[in-house]
Order: structure tokens, then sequence, then C-alpha cells
């Protein structure tokens, strides 16, 4: 057993110990890593927690776990832009077996013509929405196209002649606009 990062038992009782604000981190942190994917914020925390009780990606014990759990959904949402912009979802957090443990929810990776219309449609909607939200800032976007195309950082930093810190103020600054135009994250 590696006893550099946390078990399985150690994570439970973490995740049991959340505190409120913890969890709206985590669903914060969510909602902006699930744009522009076919899921939902609470499908990559669910991903997450998945992945971290089953082993397959490990907390040190030098770091905390709600910023542990963060940039495992960033890993995640990243690797499904990679694969046709989809997360798996394999974990229901609703269904837990009589010791408490989650259980494999096994779910149809092809969704039907109707929920990938409804998908395309809502995708539509939003990009529409932050295009509105966006209208008088041409910085913020220019960088919402980028992130749209996929750019990397360094990309969208040559692109735009911007250094770490302009590109930090651009970022921090449509952070603050898109939270608080939807407080309680994008709702159709």
């Amino acid at each position: 057993m590696n006893r550099d990062a946390f078990d399985p038992d150690e994570i439970r009782a973490a995740l049991d110990g959340l505190a409120a604000i913890d969890l709206a981190r985590l669903r914060r942190a969510g909602r902006i890593y699930a744009l522009g994917l076919a899921c939902g914020a609470d499908d990559l925390i669910g991903e997450a927690v998945a992945a971290t009780l089953s082993g397959a990606r490990t907390c040190p014990r030098t770091m905390a776990l709600v910023p542990f759990l963060i940039g495992a959904m960033r890993s995640i949402a990243w690797a499904a832009r990679g694969s046709a912009g989809r997360v798996r979802a394999t974990v229901s957090l609703d269904a837990t077996g009589t010791d408490g443990r989650l259980l494999v929810v096994p779910v149809d990776p092809d969704s039907d013509a109707e929920t990938r219309l409804l998908a395309a449609e809502d995708m539509s909607e939003r990009i529409a929405a932050l295009e509105a939200l966006f209208a008088d800032d041409e910085q913020a976007l220019l960088m919402l196209m980028c992130d749209l195309e996929f750019y990397s950082k360094e990309e969208i930093m040559t692109m735009n002649d911007l250094d770490d810190k302009a590109y930090a103020t651009i970022r921090r600054r449509m952070r603050r606009a898109i939270n608080g135009r939807y407080p309680a994250g994008w709702t159709a």
C-alpha cells in the first residue's frame, strides 16, 4: 500500500467531512470544466470521486482533497475533449450498497439521436449566451472563441500578444462575469 497517498477509507472520511463551501467550490469548478462537454458538473465530480476511490487517481498526503478533485476534474474534462467531448459516467453518487460504498452503474456509451440533438441545442444556447455576455469585452470574446476551438494557453497568448499577467487578468474577468451572471450555474 502506498503510504504517500490517501487510501479509499481516508478519502471517504474526507468526503464526508467536506464543508458546504468545499462542495460549492467543487460545483463551481465542475460547471467551468463541463462547459462544452456533453456532461454536467455533477458528472465530472462523480468521475473524479470514483477515480479517486477506485485508486485510478491517487491523492498525495501533501495535498488537500478539494484541490486534488478540482485538478482531477480538469484532467478528466481535458481528456474528454480529446475523445469527442464526452465523459462516460460509470458511477452514480446516489447508488450505494448497504456498506455505504459506491456502486458501479453501467451506462450506455451511445446516446440516442434525441439526446444528441438536445445537447447540441443546449450548447448553441450556451455559446450564444456567453457571446452576449462578452459582447462589450473584445478580449474576453476573443478568448472565448479560442476556447471553443480548443487552443492551448500558449497559442492563445501568442495569437493575442498576451503575457501571463494579462492572460490571467482576462481569465479572472471572464470567470467573474460568468459567475456573476450565472451564480447557480447554467440552467436551461
